[in-house]
């Protein structure tokens, strides 16, 4: 008996040093994608279990807007987050060298409230010193679960991407942060666009698109829209997008919102 109680301490070490090394393995990693249009619609299948997420939004190059002139996009910014599960989203755009324009939204459940300042007050009707209210329309079903609609997003991408004259390129791995990641993109002259679409209007320039995601969860960490059109100018926008992070919205208090 003795002999055994002696044993038991090395045992007990053992049995801890094999819990040990098994907490400290280094997960299995995802399989290696090459194919561009499987790490695209990996990205998709990819935000089934996303519960909260966010992102910035930032702007390059200038728009041409017919009688008015170029306005520089440099200095616009705009800011989102939202949370999936309970329905909410809040949403801002700065926009100063676009006459002045500030939008700032909010989504709680079945409810929108919107303030807007600048050349878009007037026409969107809201104000700038309170927040205008409005009934978010379920006529069509869930606006959030369509948007979150995974399996279709899915089927309509790979239609959309078979259908493109110029298929997608994986370009080379870069970083996102402080993440290893995926990088593919697509372009369209106009030519291309008219190809995709003929009864459409054709189209004024061209276009890039570029998306990044993150190789341990597939999740896409960045967004990249660039045009080139001769009539509107050369423009784009960078999105950066975080993940499960702490959301906050609530309805404003009802001194905050318009009659």
């Amino acid at each position: 008996m003795f002999r055994r109680l002696a044993l038991l301490p090395i045992a007990l070490v053992a049995v801890l040093s094999l819990v040990l090394a098994a907490c400290a393995a280094t997960p299995p990693a995802a399989p290696v994608l090459t194919d561009p249009k499987e790490i695209v619609a990996k990205g998709v299948t990819s935000l089934t279990d996303v519960k909260t997420f966010e992102f910035t939004g930032s702007f390059t190059g200038s728009v041409k807007v017919p009688q008015m002139g170029d306005f520089d996009l440099s200095t616009v910014k705009m800011v989102g987050a939202i949370d999936i599960a309970n329905k909410n989203l809040k949403f801002s755009l700065d926009a100063p060298t676009l006459l002045g324009t500030k939008i700032e939204a909010l989504v709680v459940g079945n409810a929108a409230y919107y303030k807007v300042s600048g050349a878009l007050a007037a026409m969107l009707g809201g104000t700038a010193d309170k927040y205008t209210k409005a009934d978010v329309p379920t006529a069509s079903g869930d606006p959030m679960a369509a948007v979150t609609d995974v399996t279709k997003a899915v089927a309509e991408i790979q239609a959309a991407l078979a259908k493109l004259p110029t298929p997608p390129v994986k370009a080379a791995d870069e970083r996102c942060g402080d993440q290893d990641c995926y990088h593919v993109t697509m372009k369209l002259t106009a030519a291309d666009l008219q190809a995709l679409d003929p009864k459409a209007s054709a189209p004024a320039g061209d276009l890039s698109f570029d998306i990044w995601t993150r190789k341990n969860d597939n999740r896409p960490a960045k967004l990249s829209l660039s045009a080139t059109s001769a009539d509107m100018g050369t423009f784009g926008l960078v999105l950066d997008i975080k993940y499960d992070v702490p959301v906050s919205v609530a309805a404003p208090p009802a001194d905050q919102i318009a009659p």
